[in-house]
C-alpha cells in the first residue's frame, strides 16, 4: 500500500507520509475483509489510502470550497464514467484510475457498478456538504443524515463486501428491501460511531467540521449530552441490525447473500476496532499537525 501511494505520488511530504504511516489505512482492510483474496485485498487497501487521502485533501481539511474543488471531484466522477484520465490529471487521478481499472478486472460488471455508484455519490453529495458549511448554521439532522450517509464513502466500501467473501450477490437478492435497510444500517453505525471518535479533530478542521454531535449541540444539547445521544443512537442501530440479520439469515437464501451479511458485520467490527486498537488518524496528540491540510 504505501509502495503504490509513493508510485502514484499521493504521499505529498514527508510529514504527510509519516500520517499516512501511524494512522494504518490498510489494518483497517484487512479488519473489514478477512476472506479477501490477495489481489482484491490489496486493491482495497489501494482504495482506502487514496480515499481519505482525496477526501482530506479535496473536501475535509481544506478550505470550504476552493479554485480546485469543483474540477477535482468531477474528475474522480469522469474516471468511473470514462474510465480515463484527464490532461493534465488532478492529484491522485492517476492512482484513482489504477484502483478503478482493477476493481473492472476483478469484479462482475454489476457489482462494479455498485461501486461506482456509491463513489459518484460520495462525489456528489460532496457539494451539498459544502453547501451546508457555508451556512452560518448546519442544516437538520434529517438532511445532515442524507448528506452524511454518501459522503462517508461506506456505500462503495459495503458494495465490496460480498466479492471479498463469497462472490457477488446478485441484483434480485442485493436490491432486496431488508439487504439495503441492513447495507444502510452499517453505514450509520460507522458514521455515527465516528462522528463522535472523530469530534476532537473535526472541530479543527477548516472544512467538514459539523457532525451528529454538534448538531444536536447546536440544538441546546451540552456537548456531553451531545455524545451520549448519539452513542444512544449508534447501540440501537447496532441491536436494530442484529435483529434483522438474523431474520433475514433465517431465511433460504443463498451463500453469497450469506457472505454478504457476514460482511456487513465484519465492517462494523473491523472499523470499531481500527479505531481502539490501531490507527492514531483521531489521536489527541496529532490534532494540532493533523486537522488542517491547507498547508499541503
Amino acid at each position: 500500500m504505501m509502495k503504490w501511494a509513493d508510485e502514484h505520488n499521493l504521499l505529498v511530504t514527508d510529514e504527510y507520509r509519516n500520517r499516512v504511516i501511524r494512522t494504518r489505512y490498510g489494518l483497517l482492510a484487512a479488519r473489514c475483509y478477512p476472506n479477501a483474496g490477495e489481489e482484491l485485498l490489496q486493491a482495497i487497501a489501494d482504495c482506502l489510502v487514496w480515499f481519505f487521502l482525496a477526501d482530506d485533501l479535496f473536501v475535509d481539511r481544506v478550505e470550504v470550497a476552493t479554485d480546485e474543488t469543483i474540477r477535482n471531484l468531477t474528475a474522480m466522477v469522469d474516471v468511473l464514467d470514462l474510465n480515463v484520465a484527464g490532461s493534465p490529471p488532478v492529484f491522485g487521478e492517476l492512482a484513482w484510475l489504477d484502483v478503478c481499472q482493477r476493481l473492472r478486472r476483478l469484479l462482475q460488471a454489476e457489482a462494479f457498478e455498485r461501486f461506482a455508484q456509491g463513489m459518484r455519490l460520495w462525489a456528489t453529495t460532496a457539494a451539498l456538504q459544502i453547501l451546508n458549511h457555508l451556512r452560518p448554521t448546519s442544516v437538520g439532522m434529517r438532511e445532515y443524515q442524507t448528506i452524511r450517509r454518501h459522503t462517508s464513502g461506506m456505500n462503495p466500501c459495503t458494495s465490496l463486501a460480498d466479492a471479498a467473501n463469497k462472490g457477488s450477490v446478485q441484483a434480485c437478492e442485493f436490491y432486496d428491501a431488508d439487504v439495503q435497510t441492513l447495507v444502510r444500517q452499517t453505514n450509520n453505525i460507522v458514521c455515527w460511531a465516528n462522528d463522535i471518535q472523530s469530534l476532537r479533530i473535526e472541530i479543527h478542521q477548516p472544512g467538514q467540521f459539523r457532525n451528529m454531535v454538534t448538531i444536536y449541540a447546536q440544538q441546546g444539547q451540552s456537548l456531553q449530552d451531545a455524545v451520549e445521544t448519539t452513542a444512544t443512537r449508534v447501540n440501537k442501530e447496532i441491536a436494530s441490525f442484529c435483529e434483522l440479520a438474523d431474520a433475514v439469515t433465517a431465511r433460504p437464501i443463498s451463500d453469497e447473500l450469506h457472505g454478504l451479511i457476514d460482511g456487513l458485520k465484519y465492517w462494523i467490527r473491523g472499523y470499531l476496532d481500527w479505531v481502539v486498537h490501531d490507527t492514531l488518524r483521531y489521536a489527541d496528540q496529532f490534532i494540532e499537525s493533523d486537522a488542517d491540510d491547507r498547508r499541503f
